[in-house]
Order: C-alpha cells, then structure tokens, then sequence
C-alpha cells in the first residue's frame, strides 16, 4: 500500500478474519453506546442526486434498523466506533496500510475514526464527498461504488462548497466522468479525501467498514473550502 497514489481511487486485496464485532447484533449493539445525533439511518431507495439531502427513515430504534437490515430497506452508517475501547484494535487493524501509505507520502495523519455501514440490498446512497480520506474494507455482500470527476475546476469547487454550508448540501449535477469499482469480501477500496462518490448496493445486503483519516493537508484544504463558501453563500 505504500506505492499508492493517495490522490487516486484503487481497490485492493484486503481480507478481514470473520470477526463477533462485525455482527449484526455487536454493531445493533455498539450504535446504542454512540451518540444518538451521529448515528444515521435512511431508506435506501435513493435517487443518485439528492441535492437537498432529504430522506425518510424506518419509525425504529437504530438498533432495531441494524438488526434487522436484511429486509427493512435501509441503509445505516455509524460513525465514532474508534471512540469504544472494544473497537479500537480492529480500527487499528483496518487502518494499519492506509496509515503507511500517508506516512510514505509525506501525509501526516492527525485524527481517524472507524465507521461501519451496513445495508440493505440494492439500497443507495447519492453522490457525495468526505473531507477525509477513506479505506473502504468490505466485509459482507458486494457493492457498486461510483467516483466522479468534473473536468471544469469551477464547477468542481462550486461542489465541493456546497458540502461546507452550515446545512451540507449534496452535489447537485453528475460528474462529467465516472470509474466505477465493485468490492465485495476480500476487497478494500481507497478514497481520496474530496473524491465525489455515491454507492450501489448489490443483491445481498452489505456490511462494511471504513477507516477515516484526517491529515493535516486534507484539514487545510477544508478550511480554504470553507471560507470560500461563505464568501459565496
């Protein structure tokens, strides 16, 4: 992993043992112990833009919506399990090439966080981007991911500005072009920081964990994003 180019999506061999910690009940479990505002779980029939970011979402307890992710439709993401001690050692693990791969490129990784989303088949999630660069470590079922490119650097920044509102807006124009990557057990795929992607979920319902890194560059870039998007807002 030290060779790649961080600023380029590519899936790689990554293969995580079977482990209790990616269960449907330890993660029903684990998001009751995270904070209730972080948590997200939707519907997962989607449009690829939803520029507003409205969704609708099962009546259900979160834990309830993980359990039962099979064949409720959803899809759910939990964010701040780097935070529970008995995750740590496996956000460690899945980090560990992601994390020399920015030291080999100079990246000084300064916050990280272990996410896990699970969801149902065939569920969505619009096109959108991180601000963090992200190894994407497939564990269950199979998926589509799309990353796009703008080829006008305006457009591209006008994007990317939305995300900074106070109220963070998704794309709301496809990209001019698209790589398309499908990952499934066995797979991981990177995810530069900035990258616009959206998901495809396959026939199976999906369980997945991503590895988040800020660096210092990536919390810079923010910033300047930021301030351009107030003076334009």
């Amino acid at each position: 992993m030290t060779g790649i180019d961080l600023t380029v999506p590519v899936v790689i061999a990554f293969r995580l043992p079977e482990d209790p910690r990616c269960s449907r009940d330890a993660l029903a479990a684990a998001a009751l112990q995270l904070p209730p505002d972080r948590v997200e779980h939707h519907l997962g029939d989607l449009p690829r833009l939803a520029p507003e970011g409205r969704t609708k979402k099962l009546p259900l307890p979160i834990d309830e919506v993980v359990r039962t992710i099979d064949g409720n439709g959803s899809w759910v993401m939990l964010p701040g399990l780097g935070a529970l001690s008995e995750y740590q050692p496996l956000m460690r693990r899945v980090g560990a090439p992601l994390q020399l791969a920015l030291r080999a490129a100079g990246e000084l990784p300064v916050a990280s966080d272990l996410i896990a989303f699970l969801a149902a088949p065939h569920a969505s999630v619009p096109i959108h981007y991180d601000v963090n660069h992200h190894l994407l470590v497939q564990v269950e079922g199979t998926k589509t991911v799309g990353i796009g490119y703008f080829d006008d650097e305006d457009v591209r920044q006008r994007q990317i500005e939305r995300g900074l509102y106070e109220y963070r807006l998704n794309a709301d124009r496809e990209p001019d072009r698209v790589d398309r990557f499908v990952v499934g057990p066995g797979h991981a795929l990177v995810i530069p920081a900035f990258a616009f992607h959206w998901v495809e979920g396959g026939d199976d319902s999906s369980i997945a964990l991503t590895y988040v890194v800020g660096t210092e560059t990536t919390i810079q870039l923010a910033d300047a994003y930021r301030v351009s998007a107030r003076a334009h807002s």
